[in-house]
């Protein structure tokens, strides 16, 4: 599901960027750039579909945005409930502790 929503929300976010890239601002922009498009949309032009259609996309951005945070922050306390909570759960079992041997002198000259 998560990463249903992920790529939902990629798709939604290029989406977006695409529309907003091609409406026609006052002085033509990038839907100049590719004919204009008022022959697609009719007499009236691009300028209320686009609205619209930029309208929906960007709420849709920000409802995957908000159910991805919610659902990140869900995960995240999941994990940290099964986290040990304690240092000694978190810490493995130390094994005995090692005697050192003891170091014996040495001699200068060889001790024969």
């Amino acid at each position: 599901m998560y990463g249903i929503l992920i790529s939902v929300h990629l798709l939604v976010a290029i989406l977006l960027v695409i529309i907003v890239l091609v409406q026609q601002p006052q002085k033509g922009g990038m839907a100049s750039v590719f004919g204009g498009g008022e022959s697609v949309f009719g007499g009236g032009g691009a300028a209320p579909f686009m609205t619209k259609l930029t309208s929906v996309l960007a709420i849709v951005f920000m409802l995957t945005s908000l159910v991805l945070v919610l659902l990140s922050a869900q995960r995240s306390r999941s994990r940290t409930q099964r986290a040990p909570t304690t240092t000694e759960e978190r810490l493995p079992e130390a094994p005995a502790p090692i005697e050192p041997t003891p170091v014996l002198p040495t001699i200068p000259g060889g001790g024969e």
